[in-house]
């Protein structure tokens, strides 16, 4: 059996690192058409959405925090980012175009 530890060699770089960050674009995106709930005056409600963690990206509208991870659910259509702080969704794709989360 081969016990042979593996270790990165000084001053390589980490895996991110040699890909570089993937810039996403950020498109906001309306509550209405992702996820299913009632609009009170300027103020849009839903029941039991959950984020899943916070991604590195800012919300380019508010710049107060990190965009929160929302997958499918009962009651969200459309996988999306969500800012805490001013209540936007947002749609992240790739520099191609491409949908960065998947469905």
């Amino acid at each position: 059996m081969d016990l042979t530890v593996h270790r990165r060699a000084a001053g390589s770089p980490l895996p991110e690192q040699r890909l570089g960050l993937l810039q996403l674009n950020l498109v906001e995106l309306d509550p209405v058409a992702i996820v299913d709930g009632t609009r009170y005056d300027d103020n849009y409600l839903a029941d039991d959405v959950y984020a899943c963690g916070s991604m590195r990206e800012m919300c380019p509208i508010c710049e107060e925090g990190h965009l929160q991870l929302v997958l499918r659910q009962r009651s969200v259509r459309v996988a999306h980012l969500f800012c805490l702080h001013c209540t936007r969704c947002f749609g992240a794709f790739l520099p191609d175009g491409t949908p960065a989360l998947a469905d």
